[in-house]
């Protein structure tokens, strides 16, 4: 038991301990609190300075990004900003769009060698619209084996922090031989999510308030129309569905508060997360499903370049734009810092966010479309 408690303490405090060394400037700007977060539950598994139950941490995990994504969306303006965003729009959809085919080939690949290849791959488009927080969600929604999500998610991470640490280096250089550079013209973006005030512990707790309230909401739903609340696919689309329709509240958009309290969920979610990355397990039992996830990573990549070199996309706005699609807002303003553009930091949150509310879809809408199409 002290064990449990002592993985819980970790999974509370380390979000808050990561945002206050970022905030005092103890870290380096490409160090952020989610790779701090992802970082330390990564280590605790890895050493192992204490027993760590698993079902103890994709359970957190599971609560954490429950919480998380409609507190991120309860503040934003969706509407205001697809007015407007034309070309972000454009980008996050090349991203998108790039991520399909290039999970999808991938899938096609590696269906005799992987179990639940349908299934894992509509995770990884999960995350590859809106971050590693939509895998887990999709996870959820599928009912994906617990060995074959432990499997992806070290793979994932592995692949996806080598490609971070080429974001944060070479990569302006790299696309620039193939992309035009950005023009300093950013869209007349007002707002996608309400200005950042001072935090309101009651706002906060308002927020809370309504999540567990669409959170029950969603799951009386599903019992009432099956039965049961066995149906993770129905209630997860719900859940995403009705966090939406609350921000087209004036009132709930501007609770002060509620972006910040889902970010701490979000973190709390990459410490759980980082305590499911075994690596040891991936080097004995996941060749395939690193090669399946360093191939689909690279199709993606690949073709992400590809369109947005045919749509005159410059790079800048490409890089950012999948930034946000693969690793969600907590990521934007380390990679805009390292390639030198900060204008583009707030569309980046933008197409994060945006992500965060239409990637179970896409993960989903995907799995069942390769289902279809590969039995």
């Amino acid at each position: 038991m002290i064990f449990k408690i002592l993985q819980v303490t970790f999974i509370l405090f380390i979000p808050l301990f990561s945002k206050w060394l970022t905030r005092r400037g103890y870290v380096p700007v490409w160090l952020s609190p989610a790779v701090i977060c992802y970082a330390t539950g990564i280590l605790i598994i890895t050493f192992q300075p204490f027993p760590v139950d698993r079902v103890l941490a994709r359970s957190l995990s599971e609560v954490g990004i429950l919480f998380a994504i409609p507190l991120l969306l309860y503040s934003t303006n969706l509407l205001h900003w697809m007015r407007y965003a034309k070309s972000s729009l454009l980008g996050f959809f090349i991203c998108a769009l790039s991520g399909f085919i290039g999970v999808s080939v991938a899938a096609y690949f590696f269906k005799d060698r992987i179990d639940e290849i349908w299934k894992i791959a509509g995770m990884l488009y999960g995350v590859y619209t809106g971050g590693t927080a939509n895998m887990q969600a999709v996870g959820i929604a599928l009912q994906t084996q617990e060995s074959n999500f432990v499997l992806l998610n070290a793979a994932d991470v592995f692949t996806c922090g080598i490609y971070l640490l080429f974001l944060t280096s070479v990569a302006h250089h790299f696309f620039g031989l193939f992309l035009r550079k950005f023009d300093g013209v950013t869209n007349p973006l007002e707002s996608l999510y309400q200005e950042k005030g001072q935090f309101k512990w009651a706002d906060s707790l308002k927020g809370i308030g309504l999540t567990i309230g669409i959170v029950a909401l969603s799951l009386g739903i599903t019992w009432l129309i099956f039965g049961n609340i066995t149906q993770a696919t129905v209630l997860l689309l719900l859940l995403n569905t009705l966090s939406i329709a609350a921000s087209f509240s004036k009132t709930i958009r501007h609770w002060q508060g509620t972006f910040e309290t889902g970010e701490y969920f979000l973190l709390a979610f990459c410490v759980a997360v980082g305590m499911l990355a075994d690596f040891k397990q991936i080097l004995l039992e996941g060749g395939n499903m690193i090669t399946f996830v360093a191939f689909a990573l690279s199709a993606t990549i690949f073709m992400n370049v590809v369109l947005s070199s045919l749509f005159n996309i410059d790079r800048d706005t490409m890089i950012i734009t999948h930034t946000a699609g693969i690793y969600g807002p907590p990521f934007v303003g380390q990679v805009a810092t390292a390639i030198g553009n900060r204008e583009l930091i707030f569309s980046g949150m933008a197409m994060g966010l945006l992500g965060f509310a239409l990637g179970n879809y896409c993960g989903i809408g995907l799995a069942y479309f390769l289902k279809w199409l590969l039995y």
